[in-house]
C-alpha cells in the first residue's frame, strides 16, 4: 500500500516535472525564435549597412572618376581657350596691321586726290572768277551804255534821242539829225533812202512802229520809236 502510495506521488511528480520540462521547452524555443528574430533583424540591418557602405564606396569611386574626367575635360577645354586666344590675338594682329596698311594707303589716296581736288577747285575758282570779271565788266560796261542811251519817253525828238539813234544804227553819234543819219532811219523802217526827212519818211515810220500812219512827226511818233530805241539797247 505504502509503495503503490509512492507511486503515485512519483507519477505525480514525473507529470508535473514534464509540464515543467514542456514549459521550459515552449519558453526556450520562443526565446530560440526571438533571438533568431533579433539575429535576422541585426543580419538585415548589417546587409543594409553593408549595402549602404557598398554604394557610398561605389559612389565615392564615380564621383572620383567623373572628377578626373571633369578635370581633364577643364585642363583640355583651357588648352584649347588658349589655342583659341593665340589664333585670335595673331589673327587680330594681322588684321590691325592689314588695316593700318589699307588706312594709310586711303590716307595717301584721299590726301592726293583732295590736293587734286583742290588744284582742280582752284583752277575752276579761278575760271569762275575770271569769267564773273568779265561778265561783270560787260554788265557794267552794258549799264554805262544803257545809261548813256537810254532815252526817257517824253515824246520829244532832242539831241539823245538823235545820238541813241545813231548808235544804234551804226552812224557817227554826233547828235545832229543831219542826211546821213536820215537816211539810215529811211533805211530801217523802209523808206527812200535821199537823207531828206519828208511826211513819206514819217509814214514809213509809223508803219514800222505799228503805229497811227498820219505822216505827222508827233509826241506819239516819237514816244514809239523812243521805246523802240530802248529796246535795242
Amino acid at each position: 500500500m505504502a509503495l503503490f502510495g509512492k507511486n503515485k506521488e512519483a507519477e505525480k511528480l514525473a507529470k508535473e516535472a514534464e509540464a515543467k520540462a514542456a514549459e521550459v521547452k515552449a519558453a526556450a524555443a520562443e526565446r530560440i525564435a526571438n533571438l533568431e528574430a533579433k539575429a535576422a533583424e541585426i543580419k538585415a540591418k548589417a546587409d543594409a549597412e553593408a549595402k549602404i557602405a557598398e554604394i557610398k564606396a561605389k559612389y565615392a569611386e564615380e564621383k572620383a572618376e567623373v572628377e578626373a574626367k571633369v578635370s581633364k575635360m577643364a585642363q583640355v577645354a583651357e588648352a584649347k581657350a588658349a589655342e583659341a586666344k593665340e589664333a585670335v590675338e595673331a589673327k587680330a594682329a594681322e588684321v590691325k596691321e592689314a588695316v593700318e596698311e589699307k588706312a594709310e594707303e586711303a590716307k595717301e589716296a584721299v590726301e592726293k586726290k583732295a590736293v587734286e581736288t583742290k588744284k582742280a577747285v582752284e583752277e575752276k575758282a579761278g575760271e569762275a572768277k575770271k569769267a564773273v570779271e568779265a561778265k561783270a565788266a560787260e554788265v557794267k560796261k552794258a549799264d554805262k551804255a544803257e545809261s548813256k542811251y537810254t532815252l526817257k519817253i517824253d515824246g520829244i525828238w532832242g539831241e539823245k534821242t538823235t545820238r541813241t539813234t545813231q548808235h544804234i544804227l551804226g552812224v557817227k553819234e554826233d547828235g545832229i539829225l543831219g542826211p546821213e543819219t536820215t537816211k539810215a532811219i529811211q533805211k530801217k523802217v523802209g523808206a527812200t533812202a535821199d537823207g531828206d526827212w519828208g511826211p513819206l519818211t514819217t509814214k514809213a515810220m509809223q508803219k514800222f512802229l505799228g503805229v497811227k500812219e498820219d505822216g505827222i512827226k508827233g509826241p506819239e511818233t516819237v514816244k514809239a520809236w523812243q521805246t523802240w530805241c530802248n529796246k535795242k539797247l
